[in-house]
């Protein structure tokens, strides 16, 4: 029996799947006419093609609803990370993904599809509430590789306990 995915794997994958949704239907591409794709997960290594978009769970904060209670309030603290080739395309991506999750968006529930392994069944849920903690260019000084040149990086919490 394999682990079946839980909340924190279907916040990540409903937030990639919104960006390459909207990046897919913008037909927004890089500045050679490639598709520009959001994924799941840091970019700890330097095989992935400029520009992307790295999404992924950085921790979970519980505060109890109230005194006495056992129900918690989770937010889940997101990062996303901006690869960029120059300046320019940085704070077009950033301004692109800060644009399209400002209003919030739909939470998946994702199950394995043994027809489309590759593509699991999506089950729409409740809508997230965004609250943007930081959106700012990643200065790691002037002698940094090629990939992290240009990096963004937004934070925010996301507030999956409404409706």
């Amino acid at each position: 029996m394999t682990l079946s995915w839980g909340t924190y794997r279907f916040l990540e994958n409903s937030l990639v799947d919104l960006l390459n949704t909207t990046l897919v239907s913008g037909g927004i591409l890089d500045e050679q006419g490639n598709q520009i794709v959001a994924r799941v997960g840091r970019k700890e290594d330097n095989n992935w093609v400029l520009p992307c978009i790295s999404v992924y769970l950085d921790s979970v904060s519980s505060p109890k609803e109230f005194v006495g209670s056992n129900t918690t309030l989770d937010v889940n603290l997101m990062i996303i990370d901006i690869h960029a080739t120059n300046e320019g395309e940085r704070l077009d991506l950033a301004n692109f993904v800060y644009s399209t999750i400002r209003d919030g968006f739909r939470f998946y529930s994702y199950t394995y599809s043994a027809s489309s392994p590759a593509t699991p069944t999506a089950v729409a849920g409740r809508w997230i509430h965004v609250n943007f903690i930081s959106n700012t260019r990643v200065a790691l000084g002037q002698n940094v590789e090629y990939e992290d040149a240009h990096r963004h990086r937004i934070s925010i919490n996301c507030d999956i306990n409404g409706t």
